[in-house]
């Protein structure tokens, strides 16, 4: 080790007396001073002829006497790892220039100093209590934001025991690129899943390209992935029925039942038995071999119980026994039948207002509603209509082997209408026009009476000008149900806020009504 590895370096006023010193160059080794000539209590060194610094002679005499440094410190200081050493009672006697480069602490500052004065918590002080080797992988260095793997040994001359040697290795950038590894390996797994998901809409029976539903999609494919209950809410044709379907055809019970019962449709002295079953000869007008209720055909999938909002009180309490419980009751059998299945609810109707009526159990719908999904009317679907305009003219086209297209003002009449039954009344509009037409081509008297009513007065609006119309009305609609706040309507549209601000202007919508 040099003198210029350990020394602070400073100009000092010449006119310090130094006469009977000797002036040592600045990197000189250690071991190359000869401390028996040298007189008074400190060392002095130069540089370029300068003054530039001193350090005792003891603690030369102190470097000098450590026989570690007589063989190893060559080698010491040019590897890789960065390595500090101490005595015995915890004195620094040597540190490389790695371990300053790593922990960036000047080896002028802890030569010569007691480990215990520098770092009270120091891993190299217990070693000093035990004389045993200690290894830390991993060691994370808040301060310097560094991680270290730290091996300790003691040092042991003729079985005394002479101090420890202390090694540290640098993996921060290891551990940095492993957590960068970490990251890119995330990102790709969720690309791929988008992929996946992607995929799986393309072959459900899922038409749409509106954010919103979109998003409600990518949900319901995460969703199906558990067997968590899922409460579908929506007005009536919006595709309740074809979302719990695509969540049941996406999860791990896909080749097991899917078992529907609409709730609206059996008659109240009827539903228990459709839901759970009876033995033979239970009540009067019983089939003699009983029957298997609803939720026993559905063991191991999943049973959709629609329009749940009709449910009777008593029925709801029934149910909410078997979702706590997973297990029915037939009627006319005592004992309890064990059944796993995935349950999906949906209605129409606000079911927390019907709680506040005391019409709709508060418990059972905690129950139905671990999982919420809202499918937006179609009037809310814009872009969407045309997509489900085509894909039902292609399918009723194939159905009555048929070629027929949609005029314009039989199209402008379709975007213009508001679909209060949304997907289901769209499906039964297009069917009866391709029924209806004998030509190539389906015209505004082949729709039906209430579209030929509702007839557009600008019978030359294009299609452009009518999506536009429609876009804003959508907007502006958001904007007053949303007390004017842009960031929650381009949230909810599912656009970025400049471009709602864009569409603002060019629609000429005036915000002021928000004051």
């Amino acid at each position: 080790m040099k003198i210029s590895d350990i020394i602070k370096k400073s100009t000092i006023a010449q006119n310090l007396n130094i006469k009977n010193n000797l002036v040592f160059p600045l990197d000189i080794n250690i071991n190359q001073i000869d401390i028996n000539k040298i007189n008074g209590e400190l060392i002095y060194f130069e540089d370029n002829k300068k003054i530039v610094g001193s350090i005792s002679k003891d603690l030369v005499v102190y470097l000098q006497n450590k026989k570690i440094y007589n063989f190893l410190t060559n080698i010491m200081d040019k590897i890789e790892e960065g390595i500090i050493a101490v005595d015995e009672n915890g004195k620094i006697f040597y540190a490389n220039k790695n371990y300053s480069k790593i922990l960036g602490i000047p080896l002028y500052y802890i030569i010569g100093k007691y480990i215990q004065d520098i770092e009270k918590e120091a891993t190299i002080i217990k070693v000093l209590d035990t004389h045993k080797e200690i290894f830390k992988k991993n060691n994370y260095i808040k301060s310097l934001n560094k991680y270290v793997d730290v091996k300790i040994l003691p040092i042991f001359i003729e079985s005394k025991f002479k101090g420890a040697i202390s090694i540290f290795n640098d993996i921060t950038e290891i551990i940095n690129l492993n957590k960068e590894v970490i990251r890119i390996s995330s990102v790709i797994e969720e690309y791929n899943q988008k992929l996946e998901n992607i995929k799986e809409l393309k072959n459900s029976k899922i038409i749409g390209e509106d954010p919103k539903y979109l998003e409600l999609i990518t949900k319901a494919v995460i969703v199906s992935k558990t067997d968590a209950t899922v409460l579908i809410l929506g007005e009536n044709g919006v595709g309740k029925d074809v979302l719990s379907n695509f969540i049941h055809s996406n999860s791990k019970r896909a080749n097991k039942p899917f078992i529907t019962l609409n709730c609206a449709a059996i008659p109240e002295s009827l539903i228990e038995s459709e839901l759970f079953g009876y033995e033979g000869g239970s009540f009067t007008g019983a089939k003699q071999k009983g029957k298997i209720g609803k939720f026993q055909l559905a063991d191991q999938g999943t049973i959709f119980l629609d329009e749940i909002g009709d449910m009777s009180p008593t029925m709801q309490a029934k149910l909410l026994r078997t979702l706590e419980t997973g297990e029915i009751e037939k009627i006319g059998n005592a004992s309890n039948i064990k059944v796993n299945v995935r349950v999906i609810a949906a209605t129409n109707q606000n079911l927390e207002k019907k709680i506040k009526e005391g019409n709709f159990r508060e418990d059972l719908y905690y129950r139905l509603s671990t999982i919420t999904f809202e499918i937006p009317p179609l009037r809310e679907r814009n872009h969407d209509i045309i997509l489900l305009i085509n894909n039902y003219l292609n399918y009723y086209n194939k159905k009555y082997n048929k070629n027929l297209k949609i005029s314009s003002r039989a199209y402008s009449a379709l975007l213009e209408y508001n679909w209060p039954g949304n997907i289901r009344e769209l499906k039964n509009c297009i069917e009866h026009a391709v029924i209806l037409t004998n030509n190539d081509c389906i015209y505004l008297e082949n729709l039906p009476k209430k579209f030929q009513n509702d007839v557009i007065e600008n019978k030359s609006i294009t299609l452009e000008e009518l999506l536009n119309k429609k876009e804003k009305e959508i907007i502006l609609n958001s904007l007053i149900n949303n007390n004017w706040n842009k960031e929650e309507v381009a949230k909810k549209l599912g656009i970025g806020e400049r471009t709602l601000y864009r569409k603002i202007k060019k629609y000429r919508i005036n915000c002021q009504k928000s004051q």
